[in-house]
């Protein structure tokens, strides 16, 4: 798949070790927490180039703008300049902004490109609990739900026999439930990674739009200091 960000960890086979499982989240994780960091730094530079137009310009050219032509220039160049800073530290604040993913989120249109991901190979993804993520969340119902019917039957079962052959079917259940909800919690990761990535893509094309008022900006104020 094409990721300006880190790549998008792959889901493993539920025969696979758990501490993969875990390492699928943790790549997820890390994917949010890298582009939150570019947000941040892009948040920091906006920041410091407002503070260089308030405190910068003004100060240098002030001896230099005497008409009221050069004043209304000077101040409107410097709103646009700042506008446009404010504008890109709003869009890109965007990206640290919580989310509240759940797989419904998988039915937004700007997940479409991960649906098609998922369509394309499906038992990455779900493995043998089917190829939606219906299908997916019935699986993991069924799974704990047996899980909990065994646990109360070997409560009250005292034949030995019954109680070993119960326990192994117990044990499986509760693998399969945890490989279940495992894909399920990576699906969400996943997902929550992908809106934060097609967040940070808009703050992008929106911190380059505010750079060019800046520049807009900051050229009509030097104009002012020169007299226009």
């Amino acid at each position: 798949m094409t990721i300006a960000s880190p790549a998008i960890p792959q889901l493993r086979d539920p025969a696979q070790p758990a501490g993969e499982q875990a390492a699928v989240v943790t790549s997820a994780d890390a994917t949010v927490a890298d582009m939150r960091a570019v947000a941040r730094w892009t948040i920091m530079a906006n920041a410091a180039v407002g503070g260089l137009l308030l405190a910068g310009f003004p100060l240098a050219a002030i001896g230099k703008i005497h008409s009221p032509r050069d004043i209304a220039l000077a101040g409107g160049g410097l709103t646009v300049a700042l506008l446009g800073v404010f504008w890109a530290i709003w869009s890109t604040s965007e990206v640290l902004t919580p989310r509240f993913t759940t797989l419904n989120s998988l039915r937004e249109p700007a997940l479409a490109d991960l649906r098609a991901e998922i369509d394309a190979a499906p038992e990455l993804f779900f493995g043998p609990f089917g190829t939606t993520v219906q299908e997916l969340g019935r699986a993991c119902r069924l799974h704990t739900t047996v899980a909990v019917n065994l646990t109360a039957r070997l409560a009250r079962e005292h034949d030995e026999d019954l109680r070993n052959e119960w326990g192994l079917a117990l044990a499986a259940a509760r693998v399969n439930a945890a490989h279940a909800t495992a894909r399920r919690r990576a699906l969400v990761e996943l997902a929550h990674a992908w809106q934060v990535r097609g967040a940070l893509r808009r703050a992008r094309l929106h911190t380059m739009l505010g750079a060019l008022l800046v520049v807009t900006g900051t050229v009509l104020f030097l104009l002012a200091a020169d007299g226009g």
